[in-house]
């Protein structure tokens, strides 16, 4: 079984990591295209929301609860089984 973490990357494009380990230059699993972008997607509107001014807390709600369902879906296409971490902002 993997463990992974998945968190805002606001510097870069590595929202997911393994667990106990530094992010390298790769996602640590291949994902599906489609879920690679929506990561992707949410991590830049993700770091965005972090360093905005107005309506801070609802966008990082939001954004909070699509993180945790990224999670979910990541954890649902990893060979083999993992289970995933999301670290609220």
């Amino acid at each position: 079984m993997m463990y992974l973490v998945l968190s805002c990357d606001p510097a870069g494009d590595r929202p997911l990591g393994a667990e106990n380990e530094p992010r390298g230059p790769d996602m640590p699993v291949s994902l599906p295209p489609e879920l690679l972008s929506d990561l992707l997607s949410w991590n830049e509107r993700m770091g965005e929301a972090v360093h905005a001014d107005s309506e801070t807390a609802s966008a990082i709600a939001r954004l909070n609860a699509e993180g945790e369902n990224l999670a979910f879906r990541v954890a649902s296409v990893v060979p083999g089984g993992a289970k995933v971490r999301y670290l609220k902002e």
